[in-house]
């Protein structure tokens, strides 16, 4: 258990070590109070003053992402199109919905690159994820676009498990660890980097520390995880 621990907490040293690379889960983007509260935040700003140069009191952001998928849907749909798909759907949940063109403004106005799948995910099973056939195929590629920038070491914001728990349901080992607080140092690091609101819990994480997994979850489990993912912020 100790020794599992350790090289968890290892790994997430590692994880949040600036520059934090940053995925702007659809979540965030397709509920408009979350929408408001990353317009009004620092992120942005972030971005912009890390490419200066950096020093101990600057913001410490990497490169800022959206699904290529996601983004390709809101530029070539009409917005009452998108706005009645399925992923609309699946992302916002019950929340008040954005505007389409807003999104694509905010992110075109703020230069947020785009982010395609750079691993393959086929072992993963995405059937059920949505009823809609003619809309498996797009959200199942913004899914892998997630699942794949958490594979290459960056970290996702996100409103709400959804996307999350679709990895679980697809055959993402995924430990929920309830009220796990963040140590005060990475709620600082969050903050610093432009994140005004970081979440006081770490609601779903994968880990490659094998005893650690084995302790949270015991016989449940059948395999260790190579995957650390975060659900961070209000």
């Amino acid at each position: 258990m100790s020794s599992g621990n350790s090289q968890l907490r290892t790994e997430l040293d590692r994880k949040f070590k600036p520059p934090i690379d940053v995925l702007l889960d659809p979540s965030l983007l397709v509920a408009n109070r979350s929408f408001e509260q990353l317009t009004d935040s620092t992120v942005f700003a972030s971005q912009t003053q890390a490419t200066l140069g950096r020093t101990p009191t600057e913001p410490r952001l990497g490169d800022l992402y959206v699904p290529a998928t996601f983004y390709e849907l809101l530029s070539t749909e009409g917005q009452a199109t998108v706005q009645k798909t399925d992923i609309w759907d699946f992302y916002r949940g019950q929340a008040e919905a954005t505007f389409p063109d807003d999104v694509v403004e905010l992110l075109d106005d703020n230069d947020v690159d785009t982010y395609s799948t750079g691993i393959a995910s086929d072992a993963l099973q995405w059937a059920n994820i949505v009823d809609d056939s003619n809309r498996q195929e797009q959200l199942q590629a913004i899914l892998s676009e997630e699942f794949s920038f958490l594979n290459s070491g960056g970290l996702v914001l996100a409103r709400t498990s959804r996307a999350f728990e679709a990895f679980r349901d697809a055959g993402v080992t995924i430990i929920d660890v309830g009220k796990a607080e963040l140590v005060p140092e990475l709620r600082e690091t969050l903050t610093d980097i432009g994140y005004q609101d970081p979440a006081p819990v770490c609601a779903f994480g994968v880990s490659k520390a094998e005893s650690t997994a084995d302790a949270l979850a015991g016989s449940i489990l059948a395999h260790p995880s190579d995957t650390l993912i975060y659900r961070l912020g209000s």
